[in-house]
C-alpha cells in the first residue's frame, strides 16, 4: 500500500510538473453602470461573471504591468472613474 502511494503521489507529481503553464491574458474592462475601468485576467480560473462591462484593449496584454499601462493610456479617452 505504501508502494502505492509513493507512486500515486509521484505520477500526479509528474503530471503538475510536465504540463505547460497557461499563458497570461490580460485585458482592461470599464463596468457599463460605474465606468471603473480594471485589469482583468481572463485566461485564469475567476472571469468576470456579470456581462455588463465593455472590454476596452482587444488585443492580449502579456504582463499585468502592461495591462496596467493601457489602463493608464485607454483611461483618459473612455473615461474611467477610478
Amino acid at each position: 500500500m505504501k508502494r502505492f502511494s509513493l507512486a500515486l503521489l509521484g505520477a500526479v507529481g509528474a503530471f503538475f510538473v510536465l504540463t505547460p503553464a497557461q499563458a497570461a491574458d490580460y485585458r482592461v474592462i470599464q463596468w457599463n453602470d460605474t465606468k471603473i475601468c480594471q485589469v482583468v485576467d481572463m485566461a485564469g480560473p475567476f472571469k468576470p461573471i456579470r456581462s455588463n462591462y465593455t472590454v476596452l484593449t482587444k488585443k492580449s496584454l502579456p504582463t499585468f504591468e502592461a495591462a496596467t499601462k493601457a489602463r493608464a493610456a485607454v483611461g483618459a479617452t473612455a473615461k474611467c472613474v477610478l
